[in-house]
């Protein structure tokens, strides 16, 4: 099936998810900005300020594991008030990979899942990209994952501002790579779940976070590892020099151990 090899191969650095009935791998700074700058391609913005009323926000869904997904009344998202007084303590033993304060998990234009927090970002959106994630390991892991749900699931141009935004290198030749991975298989974005297990790698830097994800295989789990930079004030995805190499396996493994559960447990 031409969904599942493409599937199969689809960036390492991205959610690898394993269907039962078929393999399906896919795949700031603690004083962040928070202010709103101008709008991007005359399109608004979703900040975190705390302006939209609780009415305007549509019943959860799931992703196709069952695990719970908010669904904003911006279909590209919405972010959280920020408040980097809950942030995780630097001195936990679990500090790589324990999960930012109020955690959410937010259906994007009707696909991804991309998770939110009122800890580490992001502050806000911004024509339909994440911006202003916390320096910290959380904030990471947090650019990762939003940046893997929203090349798959926004809409033509938008996902092409993420890339330029939330990518570092690659350039013209990641874009074309993208387009042609979205064209072979349209539906990715719902492949994009919750994943099972995050953790940041040890030696960890505030310029440098190698976040790794684990999610669902037929053998047990899958673990997708990117590394992460902060360049111009956030986090970004660090694009290597052979950008084919993103679209490798993720490497199989039958423990959990070491990773976090950033699960959300409520909205």
């Amino acid at each position: 099936m031409r969904a599942t090899r493409t599937l199969v191969l689809l960036f390492s650095i991205i959610t690898a998810v394993v269907i039962t009935v078929f393999v399906l791998t896919i795949t700031g700074d603690d004083n962040t900005d928070t202010t709103q700058p101008p709008a991007k391609n005359g399109q608004g913005s979703t900040t975190a300020a705390p302006s939209t009323t609780p009415s305007a926000a549509r019943p959860p869904t799931v992703d196709m594991f069952g695990n719970r997904l908010e669904v904003p009344a911006e279909e590209a998202g919405a972010a959280l008030p920020q408040s980097a007084q809950e942030r995780v303590d630097p001195a936990r033993p679990d500090y790589l990979s324990a999960p930012p304060a109020r955690l959410q998990w937010q259906r994007i234009w009707g696909g991804a899942a991309v998770a939110v927090s009122g800890s580490d970002g992001p502050a806000r959106i911004d024509a339909g990209v994440a911006e202003g994630f916390a320096r910290t390991p959380q904030g990471a892991a947090l650019a990762a994952l939003d940046a893997v749900g929203r090349v798959y699931a926004a809409h033509d141009p938008i996902w092409r501002d993420v890339v330029r935004e939330r990518f570092y290198g690659g350039g013209q030749p990641l874009i074309d790579r993208f387009a042609r991975s979205r064209a072979d298989t349209p539906g990715a974005a719902r492949y994009v779940t919750v994943p099972e297990g995050v953790r940041i790698q040890p030696g960890y830097r505030d310029d440098l976070a190698v976040v790794q994800l684990a999610v669902r295989s037929t053998t047990g789990y899958a673990i997708a590892t990117w590394p992460m930079v902060w360049v111009e004030g956030d986090w970004r995805v660090r694009v290597p020099d052979d950008i084919e190499s993103l679209w490798r396996p993720a490497t199989p493994t039958a423990s959990l151990t070491g990773f976090g559960d950033w699960k959300a447990r409520s909205s």
